[in-house]
């Protein structure tokens, strides 16, 4: 972590690469990697790439930078369970192991999911997209969920996609959800068929969501008038929700 590494260091032939569980390059400088870069390490589990080329409005200098991840960087890897990629300029979901259990992709630029996006990751538990669409990382749009495009991940069970400019709670969402965090979209009506088939949700979680901001300490967008419209029955079949949080709204 912090050395201001370029690219990925490769361990020589006499290191012991087969006890490598766990790999940290937190906050260097790799921009590119390669097919080659983790293949010899045949048990790695873990791997964290946070903070290494991040998107202009995330960088201290405001400077622009794509990472590049050549096909098979993480194909090459069965073993991988624990990937993040967050804070790096990317613009698509790199090609991914079925092995992975927690994805992190926030504040990087992917703003469009599609059940192609994540094929195959059906061990997938946690999947978090925090921050890729909001004033401190602008895109001047909003995060695009197709319909369905995470009902293939059958075994998810965290899904935060905060900070992303959403108008609407994204349609045909893995019934085996059970902690939805949406806060601080610009989500400004909630009925029953925008939840119709999580009956595992246990924590939803849309704060932030329809504003008020005379009271604001970030930037602020008004409600529109007549708004939040919350269904009275929205939550009504949600028998084993345990948290719900509204707060920071014109509720």
């Amino acid at each position: 972590n912090w050395l201001f590494l370029k690219s990925v260091p490769h361990f020589s032939a006499a290191a012991p690469r087969d006890n490598v569980t766990s790999l940290s390059l937190l906050s260097n400088r790799i921009h590119h990697l390669h097919d080659s870069d983790f293949a010899q390490l045949s048990n790695l589990q873990k791997l964290n790439l946070k903070w290494n080329c991040p998107p202009a409005g995330l960088s201290p200098m405001h400077f622009p930078c794509h990472m590049t991840i050549e096909p098979n960087t993480f194909l090459a890897v069965p073993t991988l369970e624990e990937l993040n990629l967050s804070y790096n300029g990317i613009t698509t979901v790199p090609a991914l192991p079925s092995s992975l259990v927690s994805l992190i992709l926030s504040r990087t630029n992917i703003l469009q999911l599609d059940p192609t996006s994540l094929t195959g990751l059906h061990a997938l538990r946690f999947l978090y997209m925090d921050g890729n669409c909001y004033y401190k990382n602008p895109c001047g749009r909003a995060l695009e969920v197709a319909p369905g495009a995470l009902l293939g991940l059958g075994n998810l069970t965290h899904l935060s996609l905060k900070y992303n400019n959403l108008t609407t709670v994204p349609r045909s969402l893995p019934p085996s959800l059970e902690y939805l965090l949406l806060s601080y979209n610009h989500i400004v009506t909630l009925a029953p068929e925008d939840l119709a088939n999580l009956t595992a949700l246990r924590v939803l979680d849309v704060g932030g969501n329809c504003r008020r901001c005379d009271h604001a300490r970030n930037p602020c967008v008004e409600c529109p008038h007549k708004f939040p419209q919350l269904h009275s029955d929205t939550f009504s079949h949600l028998s084993r929700l345990e948290g719900l949080v509204l707060k920071d709204s014109s509720l």
